[in-house]
This record gives C-alpha cells, sequence and structure tokens, in this order.
C-alpha cells in the first residue's frame, strides 16, 4: 500500500472492485444459499468501491 493517501484510496477501491466483481462472476455457478451470500458480498464490495472513490468528499 502507498504512504500517499490518494494513491492508496485508489487501489483499495480498485481492490474492492475487484473482489465485487469475483463474488457476483460465482453467482453463476453456486447454489442458491451460496449465491444470495456472495450477493450480498458483491453488494457490499460495490459500495465500499463507490464510497472510496465518487462517494468520498472532495
Amino acid at each position: 500500500m502507498s504512504a500517499d493517501p490518494v494513491t492508496a484510496l485508489k487501489a483499495l477501491a480498485a481492490a474492492e472492485r475487484r473482489a465485487a466483481d469475483a463474488h457476483a462472476d460465482a453467482l453463476v455457478h453456486a447454489p442458491p444459499e451460496l449465491a444470495r451470500l456472495l450477493a450480498s458480498l458483491a453488494a457490499a464490495g460495490a459500495a465500499h468501491a463507490y464510497l472510496l472513490t465518487e462517494g468520498s468528499p472532495s
């Protein structure tokens, strides 16, 4: 992680996006119970990525 806060936030947001995408991709082959969990994780990751970028105060 970078010592620069702006760079660190961008890296963290990118990691959240990758995790959210991976969880969403896994939904295709998951049984219903696991699919619900993965959907929740994907939504939370997407929200975190948003808040770390567009949602952060200027």
